[in-house]
């Protein structure tokens, strides 16, 4: 059974296991380099989150820029009808140019044309989460933060933050009471420990993403290489030549598996079991990898030994 976590201090309730969008916006190409995934189908994936709803997840997460807004249009049609029964997050500042290239704005000029973008996709008049996606420049958040009081205030938005793993953002953020959730990389070989530890001092609410490492902790890959597809924006960032070794020696956590407890569940309940997870967003492209990570949620925590050898392991990676 789903179990669920106060996402910090926004009063929001979420459960241990999101929803990641990006991966169900299809195809995008930035500069001319792949930057989403290969495409699912707008009709499986409207169905496939709609399946995830009755597995009890109720948290999802996407951009303005995900399959240039494709990303959030799909979860718009698929949260029709059961908006109240889901939590929104969705990020602004990263943008598709006319061209096909890449842009960062995060300006108080375009914050409030995305954040009506994105309600517009998304078929709603308020998102819970509201996320920078690129790193705020000073002498435009203050004015940027303001903006997004009054559209708290409004009800348009229930709780702002960042996705980054740059802790100075995150402080930055904070000093100007900006800063209510971080989304932030982290898996069981990264330790975000400054983040991990501002999170709890200050009840943020905390999201991780890149639980899988890239697919690296997925076990998918241990004795076969990955073979990703052109537009998969994984195939731009790794050599192929080097693809299977690099895969191939994170099956050092196999001896921590069981029949009970596959590497799926063993990088997802590594990261549950951390004070500063609030809820987890895999990037699944099934149902069935969806059930796999809700089944991490409903084993037991780990041993304090089991603890201690994955850090063990760790260190021989």
């Amino acid at each position: 059974m789903m179990k669920y976590r106060l996402l910090g201090k926004t009063g929001l309730s979420v459960s241990e296991i999101g929803v990641g969008a990006w991966q169900l916006g299809g195809p995008l190409v930035l500069d001319g380099k792949a930057d989403g995934h290969p495409e699912l189908g707008r009709d499986f994936c409207i169905n496939l989150i709609r399946q995830c709803g009755d597995l009890g997840i109720n948290f999802i997460d996407t951009a303005e820029q995900y399959g240039n807004g494709e990303s959030e249009k799909r979860v718009g049609e698929a949260l029709k009808g059961h908006r109240d029964k889901w939590v929104i997050s969705t990020k602004f500042g990263a943008q598709v140019g006319l061209h096909g290239e890449r842009l960062q704005d995060a300006s108080p000029a375009r914050v409030p044309v995305s954040l009506e973008g994105s309600l517009k996709r998304l078929q709603t008049d308020y998102v819970d989460v509201y996320l920078y996606h690129v790193a705020p420049k000073p002498g435009e958040a203050e004015e940027v933060a303001d903006f997004l009081l009054q559209a708290k205030k409004k009800g348009q938005v229930c709780a702002v933050g960042i996705s980054t793993s740059d802790f100075k953002q995150v402080q930055y953020l904070h000093s100007l009471g900006c800063l209510d959730v971080i989304q932030f990389p982290h898996n069981i070989v990264s330790a975000q420990k400054e983040i991990r530890i501002f999170v709890d001092e200050h009840n943020l609410g905390g999201i991780v993403r890149g639980a899988f490492a890239g697919g690296r902790l997925s076990g998918k890959y241990f004795h076969q290489p990955p073979d990703f597809s052109p537009d998969d924006i994984r195939s731009g960032r790794i050599d192929p030549a080097k693809a299977a070794a690099d895969y191939a020696r994170f099956s050092i956590f196999e001896e921590l598996l069981t029949p009970e407890r596959s590497m799926v569940d063993l990088a997802l309940r590594y990261i549950l079991d951390e004070f500063s997870t609030s809820v987890i967003i895999p990037g699944g492209k099934s149902i069935e990898d969806y059930r796999k990570a809700v089944h991490a949620a409903e084993i037991p925590s780990l041993l304090p030994e089991e603890r201690d050898r994955v850090k063990e392991l760790v260190k021989k990676l």
